[in-house]
């Protein structure tokens, strides 16, 4: 099974996380996961500011405008995008899509008409303007159909901020099959046919959602989207179908029904043991791994578990609250020494809030360098061009170790950690841990 998650970060192996310009075509996947606020609306109206960067998954650079022999206009880029969710559903395929109101986004040129859900097809003689998809929100889901496949999910899902409610019956999308309410009743999640597929549509998540929340709903979305998967595959059988009996099949059924009873409740305990270890396990990646996922998002979750407060989403650059100050961290990882990329990454987010504020600004840099080494036998993690960087300009940079142990000591439930964070603001240039905070032997040794 093969997902594509755009606009909201699903970190799991069965999922590709690309944006709406870098995806690959939308027809090679069984199941499409889009949030058409970030994914979409976002993604266009920064092209159409001449904003980001985007570029198609073979490097071409999308513009605002009219393809050329070098780039691609975003209006191309949309169109295809329609044209590739019209074939994806008419052989079948699943979208699961978070439920936002329809917006127009005029500046276009050359599609002054393009909205948030052109890209999808809607049901005949329907669409998703106010009259199909209203204007909502609220903070608590309850399921109602217990035996789709996502209730699982929606049941257990954190940090619901749900934007959108749909009208049910004649006045609602046909075949539409409501799979969750707000506590007042509204219809929030709903399943229904489209172009020879389906489109589920579900509440959509907070902006200040975590990326240890994001980490524990992952599986959950992957097995609901499987399940679905299976589910419309197999189709309903007629109601004549029970009346032709063979010798053994109501046996059979009644052992399958009780072996899916204790599977049930076996891959519930397995749920709640996967869930719990990697609640954990993210904490010990600052330590080996690199990249966006595998270091940057867990190096926030560490600083959040120690009392920063995030001010930013998960495709945002990171900024934290730390002892009464806003403060903006940089990551990174490398086989050897880090060198001066985050500090050029950083120096100018600072001097664009110094310019816009007039005052000082706070920085960090956590850097895991000679990742692929045990922490006790690693060289310096940094090069001295960046411990005279952050020295001249004020800011901090403190190593993954240091991080780690601050968190295995909040997790032993000894230590400080509001002391912590205070230093790390104090610091102009390496951050030393004391005695207390560095044992003789670092605690990420004993791993």
């Amino acid at each position: 099974m093969r997902v594509l998650a755009i606009g909201q970060g699903i970190p799991d192996p069965a999922v590709d996380n690309y944006n709406w310009a870098s995806a690959l075509s939308f027809y090679d996947y069984d199941a499409l996961l889009i949030d058409p606020s970030e994914g979409v609306s976002k993604f266009v109206e920064q092209v159409a500011r001449g904003e980001g960067a985007y570029q198609t998954y073979d490097d071409i650079p999308v513009v605002e405008g009219y393809t050329s022999a070098e780039t691609v206009g975003v209006v191309d880029v949309l169109r295809r995008r329609r044209e590739e969710t019209e074939r994806f559903l008419a052989r079948g395929g699943l979208v699961v899509c978070f439920a936002y109101p329809d917006v127009a986004h005029p500046d276009v040129t050359g599609f002054t008409g393009f909205h948030r859900y052109h890209w999808l097809p809607a049901p005949a003689g329907c669409d998703y303007g106010s009259s199909y998809v209203k204007a909502a929100s609220g903070r608590a889901v309850k399921v109602i159909d217990w035996e789709h496949p996502f209730a699982n999910l929606l049941d257990g899902m954190e940090g619901v901020l749900y934007r959108a409610a749909f009208p049910e019956g004649a006045a609602g999308f046909p075949g539409a099959k409501v799979i969750a309410r707000s506590p007042g009743g509204a219809a929030i999640a709903i399943d229904m046919p489209v172009g020879g597929g389906r489109v589920i549509f579900i509440p959509a998540l907070s902006p200040n959602l975590l990326s240890s929340q994001r980490a524990d709903m992952a599986g959950k979305f992957v097995a609901a989207i499987r399940n679905t998967l299976l589910t419309s595959a197999e189709g309903e059988p007629p109601d004549w179908v029970e009346a032709e009996t063979l010798p053994g099949i109501d046996e059979a059924r009644t052992r399958m029904e009780d072996a899916e009873a204790r599977l049930d409740e076996l891959e519930a305990d397995l749920d709640e043991a996967r869930n719990a270890y990697r609640a954990l396990d993210r904490y010990r990646r600052i330590l080996w791994q690199e990249g966006k996922y595998g270091f940057e998002l867990p190096v926030r979750d560490a600083l959040a578990l120690l009392g920063a407060t995030p001010y930013s989403q998960p495709d945002e650059p990171a900024v934290f609250s730390m002892a009464l100050e806003a403060v903006m961290v940089e990551a990174e990882s490398s086989s050897g020494e880090v060198g001066m990329e985050p500090h050029y990454r950083l120096r100018e987010r600072l001097e664009a809030r110094i310019a816009h504020e007039k005052r000082r600004s706070f920085g960090l840099i956590v850097v895991n360098g000679y990742r692929e080494q045990p922490p006790d036998g690693r060289p310096q993690e940094y090069a001295e061009s960046l411990r005279v960087a952050a020295e001249s300009m004020r800011y901090c940079v403190v190593t993954a170790i240091d991080l780690f142990d601050a968190v295995k000591d909040k997790l032993e439930g000894r230590g400080d950690a509001g002391a912590f964070l205070k230093r790390i603001v104090a610091t102009e240039g390496v951050f030393t841990a004391t005695e207390a905070e560095a044992p003789a032997e670092s605690t990420a040794t004993k791993e």
